[in-house]
């Protein structure tokens, strides 16, 4: 094969890519409409503040949680006609299809626009004290279950075209040397971004990780209406929930599609700058 049969082959297959459109303004409050986005760990935390935004921007939401009590007090928390539940073990990879059918069919529109992985445990323990089964339940779920959740719903929406999202929860551990489980799956979210986004862009599907500082979450025992202080950070508190929802909306909405396989630190300048008096 010739030089400009090379060049032409070449161009006829990058011609062929999806191409990802150009959004026209919307109303604010509209910015998500007729998207349905799937937020795992979507009972707690930053997760349920990020369906609760999805719900302000326009959008249906379908929230999952590890127990059936869980998702049905968040989902009537949420109140809206547009917020559903399921039960979903990110350990067991064999019920992904499943339970992605079963989200499916919580709305007539029948799809899955946009995944948020959100679900993620923090064994909160010293690098001394971590036993095997710490490291094991963290790795399985913050990285083994989003990578294979991420796969099973880009398979989806390449099989049915839908130009999607998939935004992926990292934090600012990312950026702090590896001694703990958490820390670790953190970094693995950092790389699984830009890989899954170069694999996926093709098809259409922008893939993005925000990655939070210190928020005011149960994880960290904190609550966002407490005391928000942090004075070791350089903006000298924890970031609220809601805070972190905002930046997810819109990477996940059309107007963060030339944002791709990128990590948008939310820190409050942790790991990035230092307090200077």
């Amino acid at each position: 094969m010739g030089i400009r049969s090379c060049i032409k082959k070449i161009a006829k297959s990058l011609n062929a890519k999806e191409k990802i459109a150009v959004p026209y303004p919307v109303d604010k409050d509209q910015i998500l409409k007729d998207k349905v986005v799937l937020v795992t760990g979507g009972t707690g935390g930053i997760g349920f503040a990020i369906a609760k935004a999805i719900l302000a921007a326009g959008g249906k939401v379908v929230i999952t949680g590890t127990t059936k009590e869980k998702v049905e007090k968040y989902k009537s928390k949420l109140n809206n006609d547009f917020a559903k539940g399921i039960i979903l073990n990110l350990q067991d990879i064999s019920s992904f299809d499943n339970k992605i059918e079963e989200a499916l069919n919580q709305f007539d529109e029948h799809k899955i626009d946009v995944l948020i992985n959100s679900a993620g445990v923090n064994p909160m323990k010293t690098f001394f004290d971590i036993k095997e089964r710490d490291f094991d339940l963290t790795v399985s779920i913050n990285v083994k279950g989003t990578y294979f959740l991420s796969q099973k719903i880009a398979k989806y929406m390449i099989e049915k075209k839908i130009k999607g999202h998939i935004l992926n929860l990292s934090s600012a551990s990312a950026l702090r040397p590896a001694q703990s489980p958490y820390e670790i799956s953190k970094w693995a979210i950092k790389g699984m971004t830009v890989g899954l986004a170069d694999q996926l862009l093709p098809y259409g599907i922008i893939v993005n990780a925000i990655a939070p500082g210190p928020t005011a979450t149960p994880m960290l025992g904190k609550d966002e209406k407490g005391d928000l202080d942090y004075p070791s950070i350089a903006n000298g508190r924890f970031a609220t929930p809601e805070e972190i929802a905002n930046l997810a909306i819109i990477l996940i909405s059309d107007y963060g599609n030339l944002v791709v396989g990128d990590t948008l630190y939310a820190t409050g300048g942790s790991g990035l700058t230092t307090l200077h008096h």
